[in-house]
């Protein structure tokens, strides 16, 4: 198990791994079969057998090492509180509002607009004489959606930034022994 590693280092591990993995698997599929008047790639039948064989077995293992460091990742983030303006957030948070509901905070302030008023008044039929021209009431006021919608730029950059930091600086915590 590797220790002491930056939680930066374990996610780029895990590409490594996969890249490893992947390569493993064309070299497997290269060697797993040849025409019967072919010579073997490695000397004789069984040493191509018993490569094929290593090849599976490396990349099992890779699988298996896989499987620990991302769980170790998802600890750390689960695990690892961090503070932004005031507010405790889990990195594993703070992913989840940057990947999708900072974006969709910020779609709800922008959803307060008079778009849909607009287009109704255009439908609406005329005042009869005398009487108040029909307009459109917002029911929103312009400077909260404006400080809600900056709120949540804000608080995105301010992850993406934040996160960088974060990853580089926090150590890769061991997971608990399960008994």
């Amino acid at each position: 198990m590797e220790k002491d590693l930056m939680l930066v280092e374990g996610m780029k591990t895990l590409r490594v791994i996969e890249k490893k993995m992947t390569h493993n698997q064309g070299d497997i599929q290269r060697y797993a079969s040849q025409v019967s008047t072919e010579k073997p790639y490695f000397e004789t039948e069984e040493k191509q057998i018993g490569e094929v064989k290593k090849l599976v077995q490396a990349n099992t293992d890779l699988m298996s090492r896989y499987l620990n460091l991302k769980q170790r990742v998802e600890f750390t983030n689960l695990m690892t509180v961090v503070e932004m303006d005031g507010t405790k957030y889990t990195i594993s948070e703070l992913l989840i509002i940057q990947r999708k509901l900072a974006s969709m905070m910020f779609s709800t302030y922008n959803a307060l607009n008079d778009n849909e008023g607009n287009a109704r008044l255009r439908h609406t039929p005329a005042p009869q004489s005398g009487a108040a021209a029909p307009h459109v009431v917002r029911f929103y006021k312009e400077e909260e959606k404006r400080a809600g919608a900056r709120k949540w730029q804000d608080l995105m950059n301010n992850i993406i930034t934040r996160l960088e930091v974060i990853n580089a600086t926090t150590p890769l915590l061991d997971l608990p022994s399960v008994s």
